[in-house]
């Protein structure tokens, strides 16, 4: 969870209990409709706070099943199976010069052999 989603959880976590706490007060002065009131409100913040922490999880989940399915995996070959030479070839002129010589349009040729 990053940090603004974080301060914002503890804000609605703190409006909460302060609600609840003037509830509490106004229950005790013998006034139940803004008790009940009150306390709806902060039964609101907690749902409030539910709700983002939610997201947030969702969120995180979605990047990291975005990332996963972006990550592309290399193929793993041995030096001596056919698909590794197959896989790491890149001219024709390389290729009939046992690595030597590049073309002149290959990508690879700056590369050393």
């Amino acid at each position: 969870m990053k940090l603004p989603i974080r301060v914002l959880c503890w804000h609605y976590l703190a409006a909460a209990a302060l609600t609840a706490q003037c509830a509490a007060v106004t229950a005790r002065n013998g006034d139940a409709w803004y008790a009940i009131g009150l306390f709806c409100c902060s039964l609101l913040s907690v749902v409030a706070y539910a709700r983002e922490h939610a997201e947030a999880r969702q969120r995180h989940a979605a990047a990291v099943r975005a990332e996963r399915i972006a990550r592309v995996c290399a193929p793993r070959f041995r030096e001596d199976d056919a698909a590794f030479v197959l896989a790491t070839t890149c001219c024709e002129r390389w290729w009939t010069s046992a690595g030597v010589e590049h073309d002149e349009a290959c990508a690879r040729k700056g590369q050393s052999a």
